[in-house]
């Protein structure tokens, strides 16, 4: 067995299913308002459904969009994780 291998199966056994079958976060309504119920976009807000976890993060915490600045600022940096795993394993 690879090393890599071996250490993705300790990883995965380590996380539990719960880590991997997420819940929906509390704070994902405050996405869907700009970006829709499906986060698929609306209007003048693009989807945000097939983005990586590193470009919402990025999103969220270093390169805020000017109209999301007041959102992104009101939340902690877990709810930042939490929202940016949970939409970025969405599937568009």
């Amino acid at each position: 067995m690879k090393i890599a291998s071996f250490f993705t199966i300790v990883l995965f056994l380590s996380l539990g299913t719960s880590s991997l079958l997420a819940s929906e976060p509390d704070k994902l309504k405050k996405c869907q308002v700009c970006h829709g119920k499906q986060l698929t976009g609306k209007k003048k807000s693009p989807t945000i459904v097939g983005l990586s976890f590193e470009e919402l993060m990025a999103s969220l915490t270093t390169d805020v969009p000017k109209k999301m600045k007041r959102a992104a600022g009101k939340l902690t940096e877990q709810e930042k994780t939490e929202l940016s795993r949970y939409i970025s394993n969405l599937q568009e």
